[in-house]
């Protein structure tokens, strides 16, 4: 930096040391603000005399204010020199550098021993905070000499530095490496900001050189106009000798323009007669002049067309089209060098975004002397882009002609075959020399009079109006039969005369075997052979309705007993065996039938004519029964199938079609209730229950929504205490119109559909909510079974509705029991069995309801996670007869050896409580101690026996 400083003029420099020496004396007064502060804010935190913080700002203060009077003494530039004002100025910062550090030296090492209550973040506002704003004052007022600047820090900062040597622990780690950074970004910002100043000193210097340096270049230009002047003489004078020059060369330029006028003139007929030529022949010229690169056309008109002619940069590539290039290059290069005598080629090029067809013929007419290289070339080129047209449309007819999939002949004026596509001689069977010359009809035969009509009647029809279309069936002479559709038109020449006629024969023959198949497929199954549901309904309606229609017929329904587990047993693929063996038996045995009809799976139907028959419907219905007893033989094993059968009769039972066939459904259904194998006639009672179930169905619906269920409680009570230890929930429907309707008849409507989930699901939420009202009066230990259906499980729905009805209510999972029953554990095992385990995760407990009247329940007990064994009322009510009390016996013992809870329901007597107590069955339910009852009454039940259930808790 001082080299730098010496590098200024003396005089830049000694402005800058009486500037610096009048920014001194501000400097001074805010050190002498900053020293004030620094005492008035220790008296306001500490409220107390600090000798050493008094004596080293004194002794700062006293050096302030010398040098403050000194620096204006020492202001008036008379007095003293600006050396001199340099030395003194030096010498004042490094007086306050040292102030300064003594100050600071005094701050770190006496004042916390003098007054204790001074902490590291006090001590550093008493030191580095005043001391930082000094060095910033200094750094602003001082930058322009950074000798005066670093003689007030490097000092001051010493006793910082050593601090961390002598007093390592006046602040934390963090701190000292905080004041120490920030004391060197000061640093550094202070040679930053000196160097700047130093910068901008040494471009003002710059720019006195650069402007003295300007007047210099200044006396120069005037120089140099002088001289311009002197030459803008000299350059009048040579533009007099040329304007003489060029009035004589003005007289020899008319003179020369006439004579090449009359030669244009000349020019200008034989290019008329030239254009004329090539407008007849549809012929442009050109001229490539090669060795300039450019290319004349020679009709006007057609320039816009081909303009690209003229284009000296034109790239060939984007011009020809990408499959002719190569020809056109070789045949260009061939003539060029020599190798042919005229280049002539047909190619297309690009004109409009579209691609055209022309024939380019050129020569070479002037080459190098010396080396034979190609000078000039001339040629001419024709648009043949309609012919190429012309020829790519007759060779596609043609190939239409050859490969189009219908038969094309060509007849002349007699009806004669002038020419015939390769197909029509595959349809007729005959070749083209066969039949070329040959009368149109002479390949049919003819010896029938109303096929002698037909041709004439096609030829007159042709004659007349020129065109025939129609569908005509053929029986060839070489055998073939043909159903062909047939179109003729006539061609006319210039004067509407006939000239030929055009024939195009399509042949109907598949498509009306099509038909046929389409047809059968409509109305018949293809697996059976029987008609199907569409064509049997729509017999059906025939007759009742036709002019034939049948006085008094049935309708019998037949369905296959287990179809789907014969499926599952054996395979999909018996199951079609037996289904086309069952059309068969049904063909055989029901002859005299007006129709048999398979409708869909496992199910079939007859309409049968009674009136006209010898056999009565029972008859028929008997035998049909009968012929499935005998077995059928089924991929090699024998199989015995039983049928359902259900009847109803036209008139008789229903005047609607549609009626009849409601009512041998329902016939059916009550067949498959008793078991199958057997046949029901249709009984109007049967009607009447299935509308009373279709309206509760309905009400059952609107019961949901409109909270017309309840839950009724029937308690359950210890067999050795009597006291009672919990409910099973039950719903109950209030019908508005028939009052309350008993679950055994809503309930299995419920299960049918998609009810019976919401019903689950508003008895958990109710049986949580009373228990929840339960725990509030008192009554905590009390648990309440729960019904589940299958229904339940399968939907997935169980789990989440336990979830939220136990979070809702605050209830925990030792008060719930899930009631199942042995058709919900029938499917998805695996599924079950997970579901279960997530059930007793959440300490719910499971019980097994009506056990002992399903399919497998030792299956169940050994298998599923159940707590809770129920005896079903069917074994309870018959206690007292010694077969019916060893079932009972039996499943109390197997439940006690598995761990199980015993309970007996439907307990109506006391003999039956008595004889329960005798065999150690934990609870009882049932009629002898309550029946269900409402929220309310349970509430007052449990009231009852609070002492109980107090004792018991």
């Amino acid at each position: 930096m001082d080299q730098q400083t010496e590098s200024l003029s003396p005089h830049v420099d000694a402005t800058q040391v009486k500037r610096v020496s009048r920014n001194m004396r501000t400097l001074l007064i805010w050190i002498l603000f900053f020293c004030a502060y620094n005492i008035v804010i220790y008296y306001a935190l500490f409220k107390k005399f600090s000798y050493y913080l008094s004596i080293s700002n004194l002794f700062i203060i006293a050096i302030l204010v010398v040098g403050f009077v000194i620096s204006r003494r020492l202001s008036n530039p008379a007095v003293i020199s600006h050396r001199t004002l340099n030395v003194w100025c030096q010498s004042l910062c490094l007086a306050l550098g040292i102030g300064l550090g003594i100050n600071t030296y005094f701050v770190y090492a006496f004042l916390p021993i003098e007054n204790s209550a001074v902490g590291p973040f006090r001590l550093i506002m008493l030191s580095i905070v005043p001391v930082s704003i000094i060095y910033i004052i200094a750094l602003s007022y001082l930058s322009q000499r950074l000798r005066y600047f670093l003689l007030i820090f490097i000092p001051s900062t010493l006793p910082f530095i050593l601090a961390n040597v002598f007093y390592p622990d006046r602040y934390p780690l963090f701190i000292n490496i905080i004041i120490n950074a920030w004391l060197l970004i000061i640093f550094i910002a202070a040679i930053l900001s000196s160097k700047l100043y130093q910068r901008l000193s040494l471009l003002d210097n710059n720019n006195l050189r650069l402007a003295h340096q300007s007047q210099i270049l200044s006396q120069y230009t005037d120089e140099l106009q002088i001289k311009l002047r002197a030459q803008i003489e000299q350059s009048n004078e040579i533009r007099k000798k040329l304007q003489y020059n060029n009035e004589l060369l003005e007289e020899k330029a008319k003179q020369r323009s006439y004579e090449i006028k009359r030669i244009n003139e000349r020019l200008g007929s034989q290019q008329i007669n030239l254009s004329l030529a090539h407008e007849t022949a549809g012929i442009s010229s050109w001229s490539w002049d090669i060795k300039k690169r450019e290319i004349e056309v020679s009709t006007a008109m057609l320039e816009s067309e081909f303009d690209f002619f003229n284009n000296q940069k034109a790239d060939i590539e984007l011009i020809v089209h990408p499959d002719d290039l190569d020809v056109y290059k070789y045949r260009l290069r061939q003539h060029l060098r020599g190798k042919s005598e005229r280049f002539e080629a047909n190619y297309r090029i690009k004109r409009n975004q579209e691609w055209f067809w022309i024939q380019d013929i050129g020569k070479i007419v002037s080459r190098d002397a010396l080396t034979n290289h190609p000078l000039k070339m001339v040629g001419i080129f024709r648009d043949i882009h309609h012919e190429k047209k012309a020829q790519e449309q007759l060779r596609l007819a043609a190939k239409v002609f050859d490969h189009v999939v219908e038969g094309i002949f060509v007849l002349d004026q007699r009806f004669c075959y002038v020419n015939v596509n390769p197909f029509f001689e595959e349809l007729v069977g005959s070749t083209h020399q066969e039949l070329f010359g040959r009368y149109l009809f002479d390949l049919t035969i003819s010896h029938r009079a109303e096929i002698i009509r037909l041709h004439n009647t096609i030829q007159q029809q042709i004659l007349l109006t020129g065109y025939y279309e129609s569908e005509v069936q053929l029986d060839l002479v070489n055998g073939k039969k043909l159903s062909l559709l047939v179109k003729i038109n006539a061609i006319m020449d210039d004067q509407n005369k006939i000239i030929n006629y055009i024939g195009i024969s399509t042949d109907l023959t598949y498509r009306k075997k099509q038909e046929q198949r389409v047809l059968y497929l409509e109305n018949y199954d293809l697996l059976t052979a029987l008609p199907n549901r569409f064509y049997f309904n729509l017999k059906l309606h025939h007759f009742a309705h036709s002019n034939i229609s049948l006085k008094n017929f049935s309708i019998i329904r037949v369905n296959i007993d287990r179809f789907r587990l014969f499926n599952e047993i054996l395979n999909n693929n018996a199951g079609d065996v037996l289904l086309k063996m069952v059309a068969r038996r049904l063909e055989s045995c029901c002859s005299s039938a007006q129709l048999i009809a398979y409708l869909n799976n496992d199910d079939f139907a007859i309409i049968y004519n009674m009136p006209n028959q010898t056999i009565s419907i029972h008859q028929l219905a008997q035998t049909i029964l009968q012929e499935f007893q005998q077995p059928f033989q089924i991929l090699g094993q024998e199989q015995n199938v039983s049928i359902s059968i259900g009847v109803a009769t036209y008139l008789e039972h229903d005047r609607q079609l549609d009626n009849v066939m409601s009512h041998a459904e329902l016939a059916l259904a009550d067949a498959k209730r008793l078991g199958g194998n057997t046949i029901c006639f249709y009984n109007k009672e049967t009607t009447a229950l299935l509308d009373d179930s279709i309206m509760l169905k309905h009400d059952l619906q609107h019961a949901i929504k409109k909270q017309q269920l309840t839950v009724h409680y029937q308690p359950q009570v210890c067999a050795k205490t009597s006291k009672i230890l919990g409910f099973e929930a039950l719903v109950r429907w209030q019908h508005p119109q028939r009052g309350l309707i008993s679950p055994e008849l809503f309930i299995p409507l419920a299960e049918a559909t998609s009810l019976i989930s919401e019903i689950g699901q508003f008895v958990i939420f109710e049986s949580c909510k009373q228990l929840q009202i339960w725990r509030e009066q008192g009554f905590d230990n009390i648990r309440v079974s729960v019904n589940v259906v299958a229904q339940q499980i399968q939907r997935g729905q169980l789990l989440i509705d336990l979830d939220t009805a136990m979070s809702m209510y605050k209830i925990k999972g030792e008060q719930l029991e899930l009631e199942l029953t042995e058709s919900s554990l029938l499917d998805r095992t695996e599924d079950v069995l997970a579901l279960m385990d997530q059930i007793k995760q959440r300490n719910i407990l499971i019980s097994l309801d009506d056990f002992g009247t399903g399919y497998s329940s030792l299956a169940y007990l050994s298998q599923y996670p159940i707590n809770t064994l129920k005896i079903d009322r069917a074994f309870i009510s018959r206690i007292g007869t010694a077969r019916d009390a060893a079932i009972v016996d039996a499943i109390i013992a197997m439940g006690k050896a598995m761990g199980m809870v015993l309970i007996a329901e439907g307990v109506e007597t006391q003999e039956q409580v008595d004889y329960l107590k005798s065999q150690e069955c934990n609870l009882l339910q049932g009629y002898y101690f309550s029946k269900p009852l409402s929220a309310l009454e349970s509430t007052a039940y449990l009231n009852q026996y609070s002492s109980s259930l107090s004792a018991s808790s």
